[in-house]
């Protein structure tokens, strides 16, 4: 019995490719058109697989929205493998951060496997390298398909290798952020607690987010800054940039990530000023968490 396809069944499938691209292409039209709306990244990459003879192997695109989560393809040109994953960033830092992505690989339907034995998990590290260029980062990446892990092995081989990764943002540069929220945010908190650990940089910010949203405080970021008798570092705003890091912190506390815990107060036992040290002494706060040199409060009634 012959098995040559018949030309319609070759056709058949080279639609069922040509459809297969234009899905992932729309998908990643909705994904853009959301990032452009949002803090978000365009990062394009390249993997190297740990061999003998290292070279690149496989071309990727992610895109990171404004929160922790992104779309992301990869696309490995030995064996035409392309494949199309959800990834999520537990959480960011300011120099490292850790990253997880579930997808499906071959798309293209090379091996003609079931779908459930094409789902691919993936787990890597990323380095950022700004201080050589901005957007530019390094990951060590490992992308298996569990169902070799269960059952008998199959044809979509494992990845673990080198990436390398450049990100084109869709936010403005800092120099139009010179009235932006984020801005003044970032200013304050180099303001405030440059050289302490980021996530007490965060905290900072989260503060004056967590005042926003109290009915004992004004109701936007800069009343809240400005508002008299709150914050001593007021002066150094008129003149201060705020570097990377602070920017990042301004971020991570603009997403919504809260280091103090809900504190509304904060102030540094070392630095305060005897009316200060005083109000903190003599308040109804409760504390609720030490970071650095802060230490972060929020009224014993909440």
């Amino acid at each position: 019995m012959s098995t040559k396809k018949s030309p319609c069944g070759l056709l058949w499938q080279e639609g069922l490719k040509i459809k297969a691209y234009v899905t992932i292409l729309l998908i990643f039209a909705v994904f853009f058109s959301l990032a452009l709306g949002t803090e978000a990244a365009v990062q394009f990459g390249l993997d190297w697989k740990v061999t003998e003879k290292p070279s690149p192997s496989a071309a990727k695109l992610n895109w990171w929205l404004g929160s922790n989560w992104g779309l992301r393809t990869v696309y490995a040109w030995k064996g035409e493998d392309l494949s199309l994953a959800f990834a999520y960033i537990p959480q960011e830092g300011p120099h490292l951060n850790s990253y997880l992505a579930l997808g499906v690989r071959d798309l293209l339907d090379r091996t003609q496997l079931p779908v459930g034995e094409k789902v691919e998990l993936a787990l890597g590290l990323e380095l950022k390298l700004d201080g050589f260029q901005e957007g530019l980062s390094a990951a060590l990446e490992y992308r298996i398909v569990p169902r070799n892990l269960l059952g008998s092995p199959n044809q979509l081989t494992p990845f673990f290798g080198l990436a390398l990764h450049y990100a084109f943002s869709a936010r403005p540069p800092v120099t139009n952020w010179e009235h932006d929220d984020l801005y003044l945010l970032a200013k304050l908190i180099q303001a405030e607690a440059d050289g302490e650990p980021y996530a007490g940089q965060v905290a900072v910010g989260a503060v004056v987010l967590n005042r926003v949203k109290s009915p004992q405080f004004p109701n936007s970021i800069r009343e809240v800054i400005y508002q008299p008798g709150q914050f001593s570092c007021l002066p150094k705003l008129a003149t201060n940039r705020p570097s990377e890091v602070n920017l990042q912190a301004a971020r991570d506390a603009l997403r919504g990530k809260d280091p103090s815990r809900g504190a509304l107060f904060y102030y540094n036992p070392r630095l305060a000023s005897p009316e200060g040290a005083r109000f903190f002494a003599t308040a109804n706060l409760r504390r609720t968490v030490r970071i650095g040199n802060h230490i972060f409060f929020r009224p014993a009634s909440n």
